[in-house]
């Protein structure tokens, strides 16, 4: 009996290469892989920008802050002024200097003004201000203590002692979600004495 063999009448071949699924998957996984590259770039560069803005708004609320700290520290705090509050303080120099520090006065709102004349401070001194307009200051308060002169001839056993300035100020800059607050706080003592 003869067998029978069937043969294909097409010769073999060997498919050499890629298909289609195989280039799509790999295309895929770069395609993640770049952008997971770029959005941790994006994000270190955000980082980076916002820790810079940070060092920034911090210099230069450190810088008033240190402003306002040297003339407490160089004057004594002038207990007989009838501007004093939380929001304005005045000092004397041993020469008779008077130097102002007030905030948010309605012709100037939200900025730290100074204003040193060597009379007398009224109307016709110029007020500085002490900040950029880069910065926004939100919040300025002068804590004295004691609240009565110590170096008056009638001051009570409770308000002998060296007068010491508390500021607290709170600085923002940008806006959404680039803003930025920082609550500064410092305390001075006057090394000027009174006898």
């Amino acid at each position: 009996m003869k067998k029978l063999v069937l043969t294909s009448s097409q010769p073999e071949t060997t498919h050499a290469g890629y298909t289609i699924v195989e280039l799509i998957v790999t295309v895929a996984v770069f395609g993640l892989a770049f952008i997971a590259i770029g959005a941790i770039f994006i994000g270190f560069s955000t980082a980076q920008s916002h820790a810079s803005a940070s060092q920034r708004l911090l210099n230069e609320g450190n810088f008033v802050l240190e402003a306002v700290a040297r003339e407490i520290r160089m004057n004594a705090i002038d207990y007989g002024c009838g501007l004093m509050s939380y929001s304005y303080i005045c000092l004397t120099a041993p020469d008779g200097t008077e130097t102002h520090f007030r905030f948010n006065d309605p012709s100037a709102p939200n900025i730290l003004q100074t204003c040193s004349n060597p009379v007398s401070v009224d109307a016709s001194c110029p007020w500085a201000n002490l900040h950029s307009s880069d910065v926004v200051i939100t919040n300025v308060e002068f804590h004295v203590f004691p609240q009565n002169d110590p170096f008056a001839p009638n001051a009570s056993d409770g308000d002998i002692f060296q007068p010491i300035t508390t500021i607290l100020m709170t600085i923002q800059a940008g806006t959404g979600r680039a803003q930025q607050v920082f609550d500064l706080q410092t305390s001075v003592t006057s090394r000027l004495y009174t006898t």
